[in-house]
């Protein structure tokens, strides 16, 4: 241990004569933010979280303790209370040197405050700089929660891949051996750099040691089942240090995701993942969404330039660069959906035509007393090409981002109707009617959001790309719709090369502050910016060209290795 590093044979056994063993099982707090200083502890084998409560009552990750490190001695040595809350992540052994030991200690062993000294001055430094807590997970437990799951032959294909994909240094223990301990589980973790605990039940001795001990769990159920009653215990398992993801195996054959038995909506999960029984590109994507190697891509908004995601999710497909999860705003949210559901890129791109060229839903204009048009044909053609299909079931994990009006914030959209929550990102004020929902009345993200990167990012899932097809500068020339009806703005007095209002609703709304759109934006690994400048934010008809410039410029990118962070490995 570091602290006794430096003393002599006869201090150390001082020391070691003051230490008091304690054995915190995972999930328990060691001592909250707040609470009197009463000792200081060095952690011999486990790991401890460090939080402290952020503005809104949330816990904020501040560090990650690891052996042989030493906690809790900042308040005991200022004689303050606890500036912090310690939480053990899994099973973990401390030993303890309380307060009256500690002073007489360092009044003896000067060594030991000098140790100490330079600890709090390596912790003030990190704080300082606000560096974020990544997560990594090293242990995964797979535990079934319904009845019917094959997690043997899971969880063997997920270690086989891991080990594929991560090396040899890969382990899978589904029981602990006769006549062993703790002390085996730390040995076995710390020879290794990943663990893989497998349960065969919901419940148990041994299910329980599992998910102490793991980092990331894979809670694995299948479609329609009902939570096993062995598992009502998991509804309560939560902790922001620990991830829980619930595990859909879909069957081999699945064209759509079936949806998972409502009771199962009681696990309070970070993600809800679906994987298709013996497909190894699903189970790949399963690993790097819980190794932290995931692709999270984010589409921005700018009405009619939005299809170039079209161009670049097809150019990012070709060259063999994943897309793991995805999110947007305003149109951009419709790409990502369509990304989502997994249909292919030819099918995509014809329903955009149709959707958006071919027909176009926004004319069904009326009196405007709420916004300029009725929005009945895109409530239509939203649920005809989405139907009654939720968030929670679709192929990637998706989110879309709207604006509260209410509360004056973004608004994530997480689970629900798919085609209401987009309905609510694409409602530019004005032009269309607001959603108006329990939260309050929600219309277009972009307002708040364009390039919600921040919100992908905040997954800790590994990188993300985003696609920012808003930052051009747009009314350098007059679309078709300014140079209709010259006569009619003459007679009016207004100029001639003015945006119309429909136009100036519509970059009103994919302008969002230039200070949260940067802070958005520097929480993307890259951002691809297509040129689109030519392009006017109605040019629908400009479909093939848009389409084209987000390919071209997404390959060129690709080709000059600006995507290389985002390789398969």
């Amino acid at each position: 241990m570091p602290l006794w590093a430096g003393l002599d044979p006869v201090a150390r056994l001082e020391l070691q004569a003051e230490l008091q063993r304690v054995v915190l099982p995972g999930g328990e707090i060691l001592f909250r933010e707040g609470d009197p200083a009463d000792a200081l502890y060095m952690l011999v084998s486990g790991a401890l979280g460090v939080s402290v409560q952020g503005d809104h009552g949330e816990q904020r990750r501040i560090a990650r303790i690891t052996p042989p490190e030493t906690i809790g001695e900042m308040a005991l040595i200022s004689n303050t209370p606890r500036s912090a809350t310690v939480t053990a992540l899994r099973d973990s052994v401390l030993l303890k040197l309380t307060r009256s030991a500690f002073e007489g200690l360092a009044a003896r062993w000067p060594s030991v405050m000098l140790y100490l000294s330079k600890l709090l001055a390596d912790r003030l430094r990190a704080t300082t700089r606000s560096q974020p807590v990544t997560f990594t997970p090293a242990t995964f437990a797979i535990v079934p929660v319904t009845q019917g799951v094959a997690v043997a032959d899971f969880a063997h294909a997920f270690l086989e891949e891991m080990r594929r994909s991560h090396g040899p240094g890969v382990a899978m223990i589904d029981a602990m051996p006769a006549h062993e301990n703790e002390s085996w589980l730390y040995r076995l973790e710390a020879s290794r750099e990943r663990v893989i605990y497998m349960a065969s039940e919901p419940s148990g001795s041994w299910t329980e040691r599992c998910i102490r001990h793991a980092d990331h769990v894979m809670l694995v159920a299948r479609p329609g089942e009902p939570l096993a009653c062995e598992a009502e215990a998991l509804t309560g398992a939560a902790s922001s240090w620990r991830r829980h993801d619930l595990v859909l195996l879909q069957k081999p054959d699945a064209a759509r995701p079936a949806p998972a038995h409502p009771s199962l909506n009681r696990l309070r999960v970070d993600q809800r993942l679906q994987v298709r029984q013996n497909n190894l590109p699903d189970l790949q994507r399963l690993i790097r969404t819980s190794s932290g190697r995931a692709v999270g891509l984010v589409l921005a908004g700018g009405g009619a330039r939005g299809f170039a995601h079209l161009g670049a999710i097809q150019a990012l497909h070709e060259h063999g660069f994943p897309v793991d999860l995805v999110g947007g705003t305003s149109i951009g949210a419709v790409m990502a959906a369509t990304c989502a559901i997994q249909i292919g890129l030819d099918e995509a791109k014809a329903l955009m035509t149709e959707a958006f060229v071919r027909n176009p839903p926004l004319n069904d204009y009326t009196l405007p007393l709420i916004a300029l048009v009725r929005g009945r044909k895109v409530d239509a053609r939203l649920m005809e090409h989405f139907g009654n299909c939720n968030i929670e079931d679709l192929w990637l994990p998706f989110f879309c981002v709207s604006s509260n009006l209410t509360t004056g914030t973004a608004h994530v959209h997480r689970q629900g109707t798919l085609w209401r929550a987009l309905r609510a990102s694409l409602a530019i004020p004005g032009l269309l009617p607001p959603v108006v929902e329990p939260d309050g009345v929600l219309v277009d993200g972009a307002m708040m959001n364009n390039m919600p990167a921040d919100v992908m990012a905040d997954l800790q899932r590994g990188p993300v790309l985003g696609i920012d097809v808003a930052r051009d500068v747009a009314f350098r020339s007059p679309g078709d719709e300014e140079k209709k009806a010259p006569w009619l703005r003459r007679i009016l007095g207004l100029p001639a090369n003015a945006p119309d209002i429909v136009s100036l609703l519509y970059r009103s709304a994919t302008v969002s502050s230039d200070a949260q759109t940067l802070k958005a934006r520097a929480h993307a690994a890259l951002v691809i910016h297509p040129p689109l400048a030519e392009v006017p934010l109605r040019g629908w008809e400009q479909f093939e060209k848009v389409v084209a410039i987000g390919y071209d410029h997404t390959r060129r990118q690709i080709e000059a290795g600006a995507l290389n962070a985002f390789k398969v490995r």
